[in-house]
């Protein structure tokens, strides 16, 4: 008897503790239940997509260490930049435009500017054998540092080789003249008309020395005439046949 008694209290004792577990649970489920949850522990939130965007390929300009620019010396391609503000609207074409000269904000040439002398070449030395007009061209060269103008006649002064015949003072001729620019080492012409003659000393000219004034000037060239000969003697007609035409001509 006395050895049953101990089996039979274990296993109430096991009844009670099944009963209690059992009254849990149902408790427990209950409370779930009556509380609108699920019963089981909350899962792991999954984590955010991800988008499987391409990779970026650098293009040109990017600056990427793939598209560095080349150079063969004469074109460059590859490395344009482009501006963080965004497209310019500003037209940077240049076709179509030209570049406007103010004539009147050119400085004149003065005797100091220039260099003067008989131009040789191209048929520029008069024939002093012929009866009819010819022409003998005087140049101008700037040889400043800045562009310069020449409009007008040049005065001339023909100085005779006999202390009979003077000095010459040459009418202007008809022409119309026109504004010159010179820019630095360029050169332009004008041309005296001659009429040369063979006639007897008494009624001839022979030229020795040309003294040159440039347009508006009063500092003169003296050039050493260098042809020889002789030209008709009309210092004092109104229309002579030997006369001076204006800078260009």
């Amino acid at each position: 008897m006395l050895n049953r008694l101990p089996r039979h209290g274990a296993a109430i004792l096991a009844i009670a503790a099944l009963s209690t577990g059992a009254v849990a649970c149902q408790t427990s489920a209950d409370g779930a239940r009556s509380s609108g949850r699920p019963n089981h522990a909350p899962s792991t939130p999954a984590p955010a997509p991800t988008t499987n965007a391409p990779k970026a390929t650098p293009s040109a300009g990017s600056g990427g260490a793939t598209d560095s620019a080349k150079s063969d010396g004469n074109e460059t391609t590859g490395g344009s930049s482009s501006s963080d503000d965004g497209p310019s609207n500003a037209d940077t074409s240049t076709s179509g435009t030209s570049t406007v000269v103010d004539l009147a904000s050119i400085v004149r040439c003065h005797t100091g500017d220039l260099k003067a002398g008989f131009a040789a070449g191209g048929g520029a030395a008069p024939d002093m054998n012929s009866t009819a007009q010819t022409r003998a061209s005087v140049y101008f060269t700037n040889i400043s540092r800045h562009t310069c103008s020449l409009i007008g006649f040049p005065g001339v002064d023909i100085v005779g080789d006999r202390a009979t015949d003077g000095t010459w003072s040459l009418t202007r001729s008809s022409t119309t003249p026109t504004k010159i620019l010179l820019k630095p080492s360029d050169t332009t012409n004008f041309s005296i008309t001659l009429l040369p003659t063979t006639a007897p000393a008494a009624e001839s000219f022979q030229p020795a020395l040309v003294r040159i004034t440039p347009p508006d000037e009063k500092t003169q060239f003296a050039l050493k005439w260098p042809w020889g000969g002789s030209i008709v003697r009309q210092d004092g007609a109104t229309h002579p046949g030997t006369f001076v035409n204006p800078v260009g001509s």
